[in-house]
């Protein structure tokens, strides 16, 4: 009689029944296995084969945090509630700080004599798991009690964004598909839904500036206005996860997973949706953001093995950090000085022996010291003469050094990622101290001549003749170079 009624199950009888179906499978795999073993059989299967029937009970079984569980949609058709209620519980309560997930209306006899559907410390995790089981459709009627931040209208306006870029139903993957790395198909990037630092400018007087509208370091103070990031997405297995992040470094956690999830062959993802939720500042953050994603994935996904070491930097709450694009991985490190920020950029793109000091105490060549001019960025080359790669003498604005002995790389691609970056950055960041100025660097190449060093400036092709000693005859070069 029960199965019988299955047409009429909703979420309660079909999770007890994906569940005991769970278990007579698990049970069924572990006789079988059992079998083998009495009876000595060997595997026919292909070590291929085995690997796509393990990917496919992983994806549809195992149970992970931040992954959303799917039932099986063929156990009963319709699994739609016409009312679900978020409850928000802050700390310090008896029960678990977080949001609970009911499907019934906010009455509350019902509420305390019925368990929640579901339990996630996180709003995002439950209306992904509510959307993709199907319980929430476009006739539910939804409440949300107990927190400031998610009103109603923010809640329905999140759902319309879920369930206008994800779709409900895919098809099964295929086993090449499972196979393969697993690799994100549809991504949306939720912001300040949870917390939203512009709630703070409601009533007050806020000073900035329009020419430099940098979100995330806004204002006299460089607050930065992402507060928080949720990360809903789908993979190439079919599998759906979600992921939060929260205060003043949400924006660089959540760039460094998302990039991490993308292995340096995979696709693009199908699509990249950013849905913005502040009060104010909307659309500014909302295409902010987009841009620094799809950047951040284009260097991500082009980069090949000739073309190691691209580097992005963000300035986020009045900190420098760098992004460093390599083949297996992506790295952040938070760059506190000039120095760090260029041997940063150098150690990318060169094999060799970083030594940070002061120039008072390492000895530079004369002919450096006699070049060092407080203010701008100055990189010197100095060939080795043992064909064991060049060293590089690298003084900031303060003319503090960094050194590097016996580099192994190209000096032309160095040389031409620095003054890129320059050259785009005044557009893209803004830095509220001397840190970094948009003088581009100088670039200079030591040579000997008639056994003395001189400096002269770097150039991209290799230099067949030496400069006179007449420094009469180099000083125009140099003028000119510098104006």
């Amino acid at each position: 009689t029960m199965l019988d009624n299955r047409a009429n199950w909703k979420i309660d009888q079909v999770r007890e029944a994906h569940n005991e179906l769970l278990d007579a499978m698990m049970q069924s795999y572990r006789n079988l296995i059992r079998f083998a073993r009495r009876n000595n059989l060997s595997v026919s299967a292909s070590p291929q084969d085995i690997g796509v029937l393990t990917r496919k009970l992983y994806a549809a079984f195992e149970a992970l945090p931040g992954k959303v569980t799917l039932v099986n949609p063929q156990i009963s058709p319709d699994l739609s509630e016409p009312n679900l209620t978020f409850i928000h519980v802050p700390p310090g309560r008896a029960n678990r700080s977080g949001w609970y997930l009911y499907n019934r209306a906010p009455n509350m006899d019902s509420i305390i004599s019925h368990q929640p559907l579901e339990y996630n410390r996180y709003l995002n995790k439950l209306v992904a798991w509510a959307w993709f089981n199907g319980l929430l459709t476009s006739r539910t009627h939804l409440f949300i009690k107990g927190n400031g931040i998610v009103d109603l209208p923010k809640l329905q306006e999140m759902v319309a964004d879920v369930s206008h870029h994800f779709p409900l139903r895919l098809p099964a993957p295929t086993p090449k598909a499972l196979y393969s790395p697993c690799e994100i198909r549809h991504l949306a990037i939720i912001v300040n839904l949870e917390y939203d630092p512009t709630a703070a400018f409601r009533n007050k007087v806020v000073h900035f500036d329009f020419r430099k509208l940098d979100v995330f370091s806004f204002g006299e103070e460089q607050n930065c206005l992402i507060g928080s990031i949720d990360l809903l997405y789908r993979n190439s297995w079919n599998e759906v996860r979600t992921l939060h992040f929260n205060g003043e470094q949400a924006m660089i956690e959540a760039l460094k997973t998302i990039l991490g999830k993308m292995h340096q062959d995979a696709a693009p993802p199908d699509s990249v949706e950013v849905f913005c939720y502040s009060q104010h500042l909307r659309g500014l953050i909302r295409t902010r953001v987009q841009q620094l994603v799809s950047e951040c994935i284009e260097l991500r996904l082009s980069s090949t093995r000739q073309e190691t070491g691209r580097f992005k930097a963000l300035r986020v709450s009045g900190q420098t950090w760098g992004l460093f694009f390599e083949r297996l991985n992506v790295s952040v490190q938070k760059l506190e000085n000039a120095i760090e920020f260029y041997g940063a950029i150098s150690h990318n793109k060169l094999h060799g022996l970083s030594v940070q000091v002061e120039t008072n105490q390492v000895k530079l060549p004369s002919v450096v010291d006699g070049f060092a001019s407080e203010g701008i960025i100055q990189f010197f080359f100095e060939e080795t003469g043992d064909e064991k790669g060049f060293n590089i003498y690298i003084l900031d604005e303060s003319n503090r050094a960094e050194v590097y002995h016996h580099c192994e790389g190209s000096k032309e691609e160095l040389v031409r990622d620095v003054s890129r970056f320059y050259s785009s950055s005044h557009d893209r960041f803004t830095y509220g101290s001397s840190f970094i100025n948009f003088n581009l660097p100088q670039f200079y190449q030591i040579v000997k001549t008639d056994g003395r060093a001189q400096v002269i400036p770097f150039r991209t092709q290799p230099i067949n003749t030496v400069p006179p000693a007449n420094q009469d005859h180099d000083a125009p070069l140099l003028q000119q170079y510098f104006s």
